[in-house]
């Protein structure tokens, strides 16, 4: 993983559930800028899933190994699922499961840091 892009992407996550709860709070549907931003976040999510999986697959060996890689996996659905919910039912609701899938994203990015600087010796 590279800190400065798990980093970016909390941040980037952070934002869209911020978005996500606050478009459900004003009762309004997500709009294009909000779908657009929730794929930014999702291309920086796979940019990084996929730099940790070809790290692991060059011989990298965190501690809890079958964690790592249930994480990195997860994260590339979550987002995906989530935009496909918003997309089709153009609901307040369609906000929360935005909001839901990035902040789950944001957790799950900050666990994996913990879980990388962890290595077998």
């Amino acid at each position: 993983m590279i800190p400065a892009l798990a980093y970016t992407l909390v941040a980037l996550s952070g934002v869209a559930g911020i978005w996500g709860l606050l478009t459900a709070v004003l009762d309004k549907p997500p709009g294009k800028a909000q779908l657009l931003f929730a794929a930014g976040v999702w291309v920086v999510t796979a940019v990084q899933s996929g730099i940790g999986l070809v790290r692991l697959a060059g011989g990298y060996r965190p501690v809890e190994m079958a964690t790592t890689v249930g994480y990195l996996l997860a994260i590339l659905v979550l987002i995906p699922l989530a935009w496909f919910w918003a997309n089709t039912e153009r609901t307040r609701w369609s906000g929360v499961v935005l909001a839901v899938a990035a902040l789950s994203v944001l957790a799950m990015t900050l666990r994996l840091v913990q879980l990388w600087t962890q290595v077998l010796a």
